[in-house]
């Protein structure tokens, strides 16, 4: 259905650098909505999912040692763009019965007050300090909600230090990666404020979400695009997958990008345990390059047996793997950029998982699914969770880096329904991005330890014993 774009619509998309096509794509996919992926099954140990033997982690170890040693080969990534808000949205509605007696009881334990408000609290009766602590952490001047989720204090020491997510995460990767980069998504409101708290030591940047990456949003009562009271268009940023370009625009500048969410931290007696877990992590990614830059370089249509090794390996990578396939459709198969993803055993957290999923291609691909795309037969089969713990291998074998954007799945987008100035408003958000954004990857699951995984989604998981140390 063609749609006539006003002046102002046309200057908005030249704005962020679209096209009229991207524009009718765009409406089409929020007018229409998501469809669920098309899960073939979990990927469970020893089919997708790999559990690594005691000599498997020592020698993915000396791997990872051995390029974490090499100049400009590793870098960290941290996605770090959103807001605090959703951490305290369970305190903008009345409190459960649990919950307020927890918080009378344990107000004063958060990591983030000052000496001064944890004395106030404690001196209030017991059942006064709830609401007081409610008061303070929603003060639309003082309080943390407004604050990106990364500068919230989520540890404190028996010093009386304390330290914020950007914090812990430089200090973390220095213990792993030394003077390696570090980079961070950030809002742009606050990148000064938070260029700020790098120290001198750390090799850390910043980018913000660009402005191309915005999406269009659906009005579900007039049954058209959402437009603001003077009839321009809604635009909103594009969710995690907008950041791809931020990934592409790192990963020029090395051979390994290694990905955690902002909110996924642990103090500095934990570190060494995530450490351990992530040079696994490196160095079976740093193995799987090796092998497919070897297949590549040795490559001869005449060589049988070459043949018979890129099937075998291909195999773990995609189901649909025929040994039929032309020698130019294996080396176009084994040519991509690789991605190695810790899964944790599924105790109960919401979120992505490890599935086999069939794509329009045919390929039959280990994927990290959301529950929002699984179709219900198959949501809760899963025994492994996504916390969000990548290894990606971006360089090709001549030394020149892949576009990642030439692997992304597109029609892998997602819609949700929202409220927005008191209309219902479904959103766009762009395929995500260790989902759609990373779907044409190789892809190898491997089992981490549950503890490795320590995230903070609502700021009660702050009073766990563990943040003050």
């Amino acid at each position: 259905m063609s749609i006539t774009w006003s002046e102002q619509d046309l200057a908005d998309f030249s704005f962020r650098n679209w096209s009229i096509d991207a524009a009718n794509l765009q409406r089409e996919q929020v007018r229409q909505g998501a469809n669920p992926v098309e899960a073939m099954g979990p990927c469970t140990a020893g089919d997708g999912l790999v559990v690594l033997s005691k000599g498997e982690k020592a020698n993915a170890a000396e791997s990872a040692s051995r390029m974490l040693s090499s100049n400009d080969a590793c870098i960290r990534f941290v996605p770090a763009s959103g807001a605090a808000s959703r951490m305290f949205a369970l305190l903008r509605k009345p409190l459960s019965d649990s919950l307020r007696q927890r918080l009378d009881s344990e107000a004063a334990d958060f990591p983030f007050w000052t000496e001064a408000q944890r004395s106030s609290l404690r001196s209030l009766p017991a059942l006064e300090r709830s609401a007081a602590a409610v008061k303070w952490m929603l003060d639309e001047k003082s309080g943390l909600a407004h604050l990106p989720k990364g500068l919230i204090p989520f540890h404190q020491y028996t010093d009386g230090s304390v330290r914020n997510s950007f914090e812990e995460h430089v200090a973390e990767w220095q213990q792993l990666a030394g003077t390696a980069p570090i980079h961070f998504t950030v809002p742009q409101a606050f990148q000064a404020q938070i260029e700020g708290l790098f120290p001198a030591s750390a090799n850390a940047s910043t980018s913000v979400q660009m402005l191309q990456t915005d999406t269009l949003a659906w009005d579900v009562e007039s049954n058209d695009l959402a437009r603001h009271p003077d009839g321009s268009l809604l635009f909103r940023p594009g969710g995690h997958g907008a950041l791809l370009a931020n990934l592409h625009a790192v990963a020029k500048n090395a051979s390994f990008i290694l990905i955690r969410n902002i909110d996924n931290v642990v103090p500095t007696p934990s570190m060494a345990m995530r450490n351990s877990a992530e040079s696994h992590l490196l160095g079976v990614c740093v193995d799987l390059t090796e092998q497919r830059d070897a297949l590549l370089r040795e490559a001869d249509a005449d060589d049988t047996r070459w043949k018979g090794r890129a099937v075998e390996w291909l195999s773990s990578f995609d189901r649909s793997v025929d040994a039929n396939w032309s020698v130019s459709k294996l080396l176009e198969a084994i040519d991509r950029p690789i991605r190695v993803a810790g899964m944790v055993l599924n105790e109960g957290a919401p979120g992505g998982g490890p599935f086999w999923v069939r794509y329009s291609s045919g390929a039959i691909s280990p994927a990290i699914v959301e529950s929002a795309e699984l179709p219900e037969g198959a949501i809760g089969q899963g025994t492994h969770f996504n916390p969000v713990d990548l290894i990606c291998s971006v360089r090709r074998h001549d030394g020149t880096h892949y576009d990642l954007n030439e692997y992304a799945e597109r029609t892998m987008f997602f819609t949700a329904k929202k409220d927005w100035q008191g209309r219902s408003i479904r959103i766009l958000e762009r395929p995500g991005l260790w989902n759609g954004a990373m779907a044409k990857w190789l892809t190898q699951f491997v089992e981490v330890p549950v503890e490795t995984f320590a995230p903070v989604k609502t700021v009660v998981d702050l009073l766990h014993s563990g943040r003050r140390v």
